[in-house]
């Protein structure tokens, strides 16, 4: 309760601080900027989740303002040294819940605007228990036939681990189990390379030096995480940043947010890590554990 009373009081503050005290102009377009949601309701649930109506917006203004792109290409470009375009931002959902396909593909698709989705693959398909939602907040999930047809027209996928836990919280055996069965049943199911990773959570608790050099042993050519900020030549593509879009944030705080509003807000994660410093307790099928 405290938590999200927090981001929803905190995050407007931060955004319209930062913007309208010249923050913003010190650092925009210093590199490009990738975005992430968990949601897309048209009457959301939960503070994860924005409305239909806000995604529509946000949506029209970064196909009207902005250089849509690829977290690929993003990365293609770390890789060769070529230049980011002006204005660039790449998309990501996490999670692989049905609104990506019901709500938010529609619009994407109408803007022309390409996504990365972030699957836990042992969800995929599933209207799941209490013990498979662990640590999600909803509980309908992507099929795999959804999956297919998003991949076939400018949707990505990428894994998010099998079973939704944090790497840093299991055993470096459990860790290469999720990494590895992950994307290789996201490769049997769409028929296409699978080359990106999100780490579940997301936070300072969850990803390390560690956790890094298992994703890149697993295979992937790069991760996000879920802090925020810019991506540029001097991002370590194990680790990018990514600006969070959540519930409340309307048509404004987005448009500030991609110019760096919320940046700030990293300093609010890396004092809650420093707080939390116990590692999350995980769940896994008696496959994994044994």
């Amino acid at each position: 309760m405290i938590r999200n009373s927090i981001k929803r009081y905190g995050r407007p503050i931060v955004a319209h601080s930062a913007y309208y005290s010249g923050y913003c102009q010190l650092t925009r377009w210093q590199g490009a900027r990738i975005v992430s949601y968990h949601g897309i309701l048209d009457t959301p649930t939960n503070h994860y989740a924005i409305s239909t109506a806000s995604f529509t917006q946000q949506m029209q203004h970064l196909a009207e303002h902005y250089t849509p792109v690829t977290v690929d290409y993003l990365v293609d470009l770390l890789h060769t040294g070529k230049p980011i375009p002006p204005r660039a931002v790449a998309v990501t959902f996490d999670d692989g819940y049905q609104d990506v396909s019901t709500r938010a593909y529609p619009i994407l698709q109408r803007f022309g605007i390409p996504a990365t989705v972030f699957l836990p693959t042992a969800l995929i398909g599933t209207r799941s228990s209490e013990r498979a939602a662990q640590g999600m907040v909803q509980t309908t999930f992507l099929t795999w036939e959804e999956v297919c047809e998003m991949s076939r027209h400018n949707i990505t996928f990428g894994s998010h681990t099998v079973h939704h836990v944090s790497l840093a919280a299991i055993s470096r055996r459990e860790a290469q189990y999720q990494l590895e069965q992950s994307r290789a049943r996201l490769e049997d199911e769409i028929g296409q390379p699978v080359t990106g990773f999100a780490y579940p959570y997301g936070t300072v608790r969850d990803y390390n030096h560690e956790t890094a050099r298992l994703v890149a042993d697993a295979g992937y050519r790069w991760a996000v995480t879920g802090l925020s900020g810019i991506t540029n030549h001097r991002s370590n593509p194990f680790a990018l940043r990514r600006t969070k879009l959540e519930g409340g944030d309307g048509l404004a705080i987005f448009a500030q947010a991609l110019q760096g509003a919320l940046d700030p807000w990293v300093l609010v994660d890396r004092l809650g890590g420093l707080l939390k410093r116990s590692p999350r307790t995980v769940v896994l099928d008696e496959e994994v554990a044994s």
